[in-house]
């Protein structure tokens, strides 16, 4: 894979600069690249891309991704307004929550498409007198993920109705005169590819049960490559075997489905990155470690320290020595962690990085995903670092 690192060294200095440290740096280019790579994929089988905006809800990245074509996946009610404020549609958003919106009434007159994820969404939605188009998302049993966390399905998840309560929908679509036209799966995030092959046809099992579905939603979770050992998934070859599955359910069904996706992380995740400056290094002695403090943490990039998550950290200078380092964040707490054990906060494990000196620059690749989103602001008072972008 190519380096997430997609600034220079020339460049990190001039934005720090001007800027200051640390700073969310997101590459404009490739941002509008990945994204038409994305809709050239989909266009093979009539696929609807809906970018996941809780990846990254900066106004500039919604705009881009409206401007080509994508539609929007809001996971509250308030990424819905931030994306109806700067101007995009409601009928391009989907709205599927874990907390009921507040003026679900108001949402669905709106035109933004819903999809209830519990039993007791669907009968607010039948509270309001609502007899529109519907969508439900659905457990189906099975789950997924880089790590226990970031799977989104099976007996230990929260998110849609189980499967088992099939039945009880339609009970549920009687009664209320509503039509369940979009059915939502979504098992996880960040798992092994060959996984799609399997979870479409699991999706398409589900949607026989539901004959007035229309729309198929498989839901995000595309991997990236963060690290040089991980591997990507191929979107073309993913969407190319979705459409097999849909045409061979269209032959046994006469039912013709609209294929959606909701990939966040695979657009945005490498075109962002983390430039901090070394603030500290500090030893524990033969034995021990040698740790490089950073000027940003777990208050501006949860990530590593949530989920032992793995990203290409690079020292940004001409040293022609390396050194294993832990790499920590400025915060007040044990766990502040960038360079943690893959999928395990618990423990550490030092990277072999240029020898670095107090106020070198260091970047942190494939932060443009779930970083300023995720950020835990105001923690031990710090500032949030700022965002900008660059044409690279």
């Amino acid at each position: 894979m190519a380096s997430t690192i997609f600034t220079s060294r020339k460049l990190a200095a001039k934005l720090a600069a001007k800027y200051g440290t640390p700073i969310y740096v997101y590459n404009l280019r490739g941002l509008e690249a990945r994204a038409k790579q994305l809709l050239e994929a989909c266009s093979i089988a009539g696929c609807l891309p809906r970018y996941a905006i809780k990846a990254n809800p900066h106004e500039r990245i919604l705009k881009l991704f409206a401007r080509l074509g994508l539609g929007f996946d809001a996971s509250s009610e308030y990424e819905g307004e931030l994306a109806v404020s700067i101007g995009i549609a409601p009928q391009k958003i989907n709205l599927s929550s874990q907390q009921p919106p507040k003026d679900l009434e108001k949402i669905l007159q709106s035109r933004v498409e819903f999809t209830a994820t519990s039993l007791h969404q669907l009968e607010l939605v039948a509270q309001t007198g609502w007899q529109g188009n519907i969508g439900v998302r659905i457990n189906p049993g099975i789950g997924a993920g880089g790590t226990n966390r970031t799977a989104t399905g099976g007996v230990s998840a929260s998110f849609g109705i189980w499967h088992e309560y099939i039945p009880k929908i339609l009970r549920w679509q009687k009664r209320s005169g509503c039509q369940i036209v979009r059915l939502h799966i979504h098992i996880g995030s960040g798992y092994d590819p060959k996984i799609w092959h399997s979870s479409i046809n699991t999706a398409l099992s589900l949607v026989e049960q539901l004959p007035s579905v229309t729309i198929l939603n498989m839901g995000g979770g595309f991997k990236v490559a963060r690290m040089p050992d991980e591997t990507e998934a191929g979107m073309a070859k993913i969407i190319r075997s979705f459409n097999i599955a849909l045409k061979d359910f269209r032959r046994r069904t006469d039912r013709d489905l609209r294929l959606e996706i909701e990939p966040g992380t695979w657009l945005v995740a490498n075109n962002g990155l983390i430039l901090s400056r070394v603030v500290d290094i500090v030893d524990t002695g033969k034995n021990g470690f040698q740790f490089i403090k950073l000027d940003t943490g777990m208050n501006d990039f949860l990530r590593p320290a949530m989920y032992g998550a793995q990203h290409e950290i690079e020292v940004l200078n001409q040293a022609t020595s390396k050194k294993h380092y832990v790499v920590v964040g400025h915060n007040c707490e044990s766990g502040d962690i960038l360079t943690p054990e893959p999928g395990n906060p618990e423990l550490i494990r030092p990277r072999l990085l240029n020898m670095a000196g107090i106020g070198d620059l260091v970047a942190i690749g494939g932060a443009g995903a779930y970083g300023a989103s995720m950020r835990v602001a105001g923690y031990n008072s710090f500032p949030s670092a700022a965002e900008v972008f660059v044409d690279e």
